[in-house]
């Protein structure tokens, strides 16, 4: 009996104490926590769903798919291509390069993973946003444009001191985000550095491409600092950007030979903007302050030679602000006498082929073996219509404004001829097809 009851008083014990409820609960919580080791919970899974095929070019393909209840971007390869070496080498040096920028304005890439349906791809955070081409269809105040510029050259300065050329900068791979309005650069395809051995060939954006980036496969920071004058040229940030532009748009020994000259330049220009307004403004007041001056003083003689002196620091400010002036005129007088010289031999040159009724005769051609020889011969003396107009309107233009003025022409001329070998190429195509046959 007293065994019994002794056992009682221990059990009873026992149940009481804290450290049982303690060991309890664990076991409670051990148990339900292993309901997460599971590969999805609650609709949040650890492979891919939701995939959303955004775009698709001649190579890759870019989706968007969910994650852990998360949006993740996915670049990857076209089935067409994905087996090819070149591409997949193009793909793996985008994301080593990648994984080599750490900045707020560059979207960040987290590995390379097979995805089912899409292949091997770059997984990279999800941009909630507009690129740069679309939110230019709004009205923004020029200083919210001159803000996006600010921040693109501060990335893109980033990159080159990482030893990274972009080389495809243009509004399409530049990213507004929609909560802050931060500038994100993406679409690191055709970047390159020195470091990487494969895929040296030119690439990029003909409208945003630099002359010597068409021809030349070693990348160059100066082929992105003429990208971001086309592009500032398009933003439209007032006429005292315009000499920076051009500058950026210069033949490559004229260029801004890197980004933080560049940002120098857009400060110094801000900052003689700021002391216009400033010398302006200390013009008007002094002018005022001389004419109450005057008023009050005239009547008295002895003060006329302290009006003197006034009125020489006026004119002194005045002559200042008009020197100022005068600098920011010239520099648009010398931009629009280019942009005129250039559309006169745009002119001069769609005349002269005009008279050789090429471009008619191309748009009639039905086969490849009615071309006439005389194609050949105009395009391989195409630079004389060059040579041509340069004569008709290079009077007053000063070397370096010649050379702009060429490079503009022979661009205008490549387009036309470009245009005609296109039209060949798919005749040629089509009798090759049907002589095989």
């Amino acid at each position: 009996m007293r065994c019994s009851i002794s056992f009682l008083l221990v059990k009873k014990f026992v149940y009481l104490h804290p450290f049982y409820y303690f060991c309890t609960m664990q076991q409670d919580n051990d148990s339900s926590a292993s309901g997460y080791l599971e590969d999805s919970f609650e609709g949040i899974s650890r492979t891919f769903t939701d995939v959303e095929i955004l775009s698709t070019s001649e190579v890759n393909i870019v989706a968007r798919a969910k994650r852990y209840g998360r949006w993740w971007l996915l670049k990857g390869l076209k089935k067409e291509v994905s087996t090819q070496q070149v591409y997949r080498q193009r793909l793996r040096k985008e994301l080593e390069i990648l994984m080599e920028l750490q900045h707020p304005g560059i979207a960040n890439a987290i590995g390379l993973e097979s995805v089912g349906g899409l292949g091997e791809c770059i997984v990279m955070e999800y941009l909630d946003g507009m690129t740069l081409k679309k939110w230019l269809e709004y009205d923004h105040p020029l200083k919210m444009r001159r803000k996006v510029i600010s921040e693109l050259t501060e990335i893109v300065d980033y990159i080159h001191k990482k030893g990274v050329v972009h080389r495809d900068l243009k509004p399409e791979n530049i990213m507004i985000t929609r909560n802050d309005g931060r500038v994100k650069l993406i679409d690191f395809g055709l970047a390159d550095t020195d470091s990487h051995t494969v895929l040296k060939q030119p690439g990029g954006t003909p409208r945003y491409m630099s002359p010597e980036q068409k021809e030349k496969p070693q990348a160059d920071v100066r082929n992105d600092i003429y990208s971001l004058g086309v592009i500032m040229e398009q933003m439209e940030l007032g006429r005292s950007y315009l000499y920076i532009i051009n500058r950026c748009k210069a033949p490559i020994e004229n260029r801004y030979q890197d980004v933080c000259e560049l940002q120098d330049a857009i400060s110094k220009q801000h900052r003689l903007m700021r002391t216009g307004w400033a010398l302006g403004g200390i013009a008007v007041v002094a002018l005022l302050m001389v004419f109450v001056v005057w008023g009050v003083m005239s009547r008295v003689d002895s003060t006329e030679q302290q009006l003197t002196v006034q009125k020489d620091s006026v004119l002194k400010l005045k002559e200042r602000v008009e020197e100022v002036t005068d600098r920011q005129s010239q520099q648009e007088d010398n931009w629009l006498r280019v942009r005129q010289a250039i559309s006169l031999g745009k002119k001069a040159i769609d005349r002269k082929l005009a008279q050789t009724k090429m471009d008619k005769h191309i748009d009639t051609l039905s086969s490849i073996l009615y071309l006439s020889p005389d194609f050949y011969t105009t395009i391989q003396n195409s630079g004389t219509f060059v040579d041509g107009a340069l004569n008709e309107v290079g009077g007053n233009l000063t070397a370096e404004e010649m050379s702009e003025v060429k490079t503009a022409l022979y661009a205008h001329l490549g387009k036309i001829t470009e245009k005609w070998t296109l039209k060949i190429y798919k005749l040629k195509d089509a009798y090759d097809a049907t002589f095989e046959e």
